[in-house]
């Protein structure tokens, strides 16, 4: 599936005459947008802490624009999903397409890569460090914060930062390092697309975490 972006905003609709009143209280000209409702909405409880907390970009905030070089961004999806880790097995995940595979276990090293960018295995499993993610040696994987934006600029200079082991189930590691959902996994791949793979959902009430959310890929112009 091809995705662009529309160029046009929604306009906002014209303001409504005045009503002829002798009240000197007067009304507003307007009324704000739809679009942007939800971004003014007034909440007079909201405290001064929340209002100055970043929020996180959605898939639908996500700029798909393409520069000069690359073709139209293609959107999929992708995730880790890891099989008991008594099973010992380990996952690789191909951030050209979304595509992921097994393998037996190998202590956070992949035999065969295959161009896949992503490595999830198990640790041990007696305790709540059971599965590790990291990107692969010789990968360009980095990790886009919540609060940046979303585009394909963002995504490839944060490609360029690196994304060591990070254990999943913890969920004060994750939040510690920005693994939070609303951020994202960014790649050059091994094919020269810059990919986006935006972390929509992350589910840690089991003992095995598991991760999932809209992938974006911008494939390099033949």
């Amino acid at each position: 599936m091809i995705f662009s972006k529309n160029p046009d905003p929604v306009s906002a609709p014209a303001p409504a005459p005045a009503p002829a009143s002798s009240s000197p209280r007067s009304e507003p000209s307007a009324r704000s947008s739809p679009d942007h409702a939800s971004a003014e909405t007034e909440s007079p409880s909201a405290t001064p802490e929340a209002s100055a907390s970043p929020s996180a970009s959605s898939s639908s905030d996500a700029d798909l624009a393409a520069p000069a070089g690359y073709e139209a961004a293609t959107k999929t999806m992708w995730g880790l999903a890891p099989a008991p880790c008594n099973q010992k097995e380990q996952q690789l995940v191909d951030l050209d397409d979304g595509s992921s595979r097994v393998e037996p276990a190998g202590n956070g090293a992949a035999k065969d890569p295959r161009g896949a960018e992503l490595l999830y295995w198990p640790v041990r499993c007696w305790d709540q460090g059971n599965y590790q993610v990291r990107a692969l040696p010789n990968t360009r994987v980095g990790l886009l914060q919540a609060d940046m934006p979303k585009s394909f600029e963002s995504c490839e200079a944060a490609s360029r930062t690196g994304f060591g082991a990070l254990g999943l189930f913890d969920s004060y590691d994750r939040r510690k390092r920005g693994f939070v959902e609303g951020a994202a996994l960014c790649s050059v791949t091994d094919k020269g697309a810059v990919s986006m793979a935006l972390i929509e959902y992350i589910d840690d009430g089991s003992d095995e975490a598991s991760v999932s959310g809209t992938l974006y890929v911008w494939p390099k112009s033949p």
